[in-house]
């Protein structure tokens, strides 16, 4: 009996030794090492705080991203967890995730860039943003991340408090540098072009907007193709191919279409003049797009403009010049009518509208479900008011009936293209 009895004793101390060592791995590091994350909703991880008399703080990293990876290990470092558990309840969560997606919702917020940080007081507010920067060394690297919970805890240098600092003069350019990405991660658009005037007036030199820093707030700061620092950038794109690399080797192309994006749906959307279009146009041939992919993202921008300056004639020549370099479809056509019969402040283009309207029924599918009758009544419909535009009644009349027989014959309402017929007799 005594082999059997060593044997179970054995046993015992085994399980109770491999018991102790798996119960310290699972809880001796949560409770002694790093940042303790919290998982719940938005609205869960703000009663939490408030429960616990705390800031929340949330990180937001990108799978596939090497900062954030980089980033991850500092924040299981002991001194990063004593600093932050007792005054923060920490989150983290993935940029695409359904949280995530939850948060920018509510908060109205989107990513500058990755890693970022995002502290908010006890009623949800966002009080504070950080994006913290990999450092050479661990020890530095943790300073960086403390440095930024520390500003979170501190009320005058959170970001929350940049506007009142902007207001009192302040210009420096780590200060700006950290309020345009504040500006841009809370959507305030105006307030980036400002500041990006403020980058303009402090990077003059050739040698400093081509320099590293130049070209990090070329790319994720300057939102306007009229800034002196876009200019420059556009101006002499072969000195900043340095800057692609493995990580992005599409740096300088993505930078280049970023800011031709955000003017062309930025503040001065409604007011571009048509030869900044034309620009941006061209930019994005020259950076090595084919002509017949960029037509389509500058079109409207550029019809529009033409139209604000009353400039039918250059509208019209240009939507002829986008016809023969790109591929059409009935509802193209169908949208471009309607619009030079609302925007045209004169009657020239009519006779190029004929032949989009002829060229545009012929592309007309029964098959294709987006291809609707009542869109079809309707360019002929919108044909016949060109031809009265310019006093032809009995073409414009011609056209009406023919809205009106293809209405009757799809059994749709027939008010619209009875009243247009009336204005043609």
């Amino acid at each position: 009996m005594l082999p059997q009895i060593h044997f179970i004793i054995c046993s015992i101390l085994m399980k109770s030794t491999l018991f102790s060592l798996v119960f310290s791995f699972l809880f001796f590091p949560v409770l002694s090492q790093g940042i303790k994350f919290e998982e719940g909703n938005f609205q869960q991880l703000v009663n939490l705080a408030r429960q616990q008399n705390k800031l929340l703080m949330v990180e937001v990293y990108l799978n596939g991203c090497p900062h954030c990876a980089a980033l991850a290990p500092v924040l299981q470092e002991k001194k990063v967890g004593e600093f932050f558990n007792p005054a923060f309840v920490s989150s983290k969560i993935e940029a695409n995730s359904p949280i995530s997606k939850e948060l920018q919702l509510q908060k109205g917020i989107t990513y500058p860039e990755f890693p970022l940080f995002f502290f908010f007081d006890a009623n949800g507010q966002l009080i504070h943003q950080a994006a913290p920067a990999e450092r050479p060394n661990r020890a530095e690297f943790i300073t960086e991340v403390i440095k930024h919970g520390n500003e979170a805890l501190t009320p005058t240098l959170r970001t929350s408090n940049y506007a009142a600092r902007y207001a009192k003069g302040e210009r420096g350019l780590e200060f700006l540098v950290n309020y345009g990405k504040y500006a841009k991660a809370t959507k305030d658009i105006t307030r980036q072009s400002q500041i990006g005037n403020d980058f303009a007036k402090l990077l003059t030199k050739p040698a400093d907007m081509e320099s590293a820093n130049g070209f990090y707030i070329i790319s994720r700061l300057i939102n306007d193709f009229q800034n002196p620092l876009a200019k420059h950038f556009f101006a002499n794109l072969p000195k900043y191919q340095k800057y692609n690399n493995a990580e992005n080797p599409k740096a300088v192309k993505d930078a280049a279409e970023a800011i031709i994006y955000n003017t062309l749906y930025g503040p001065r959307t409604n007011s571009l003049k048509a030869s900044e279009v034309v620009a941006m146009r061209e930019a994005m041939i020259k950076l090595g797009n084919p002509a017949k992919v960029v037509a389509p993202r500058t079109l409207l921008k550029e019809l529009e403009a033409h139209f604000r300056e009353k400039n039918t004639p250059a509208a019209t020549a240009r939507f002829n010049e986008y016809r023969k370099i790109t591929t059409m479809d009935f509802l193209d056509y169908s949208y471009i009518v309607r619009l030079f019969n609302e925007k045209a402040t004169e009657n020239s283009y009519v006779p190029s509208l004929i032949l989009w309207v002829n060229d545009g029924a012929k592309l007309f599918k029964t098959s294709n479900a987006n291809h609707t009758k009542d869109k079809l009544a309707d360019l002929y419909n919108d044909l016949s008011k060109a031809y009265l535009r310019t006093g032809k009644k009995a073409e414009g009349k011609k056209a009406a009936q023919e809205a009106l027989k293809i209405a009757k014959a799809a059994k749709i309402d027939t008010k619209p293209y009875a009243d247009q017929l009336a204005k043609c007799n």
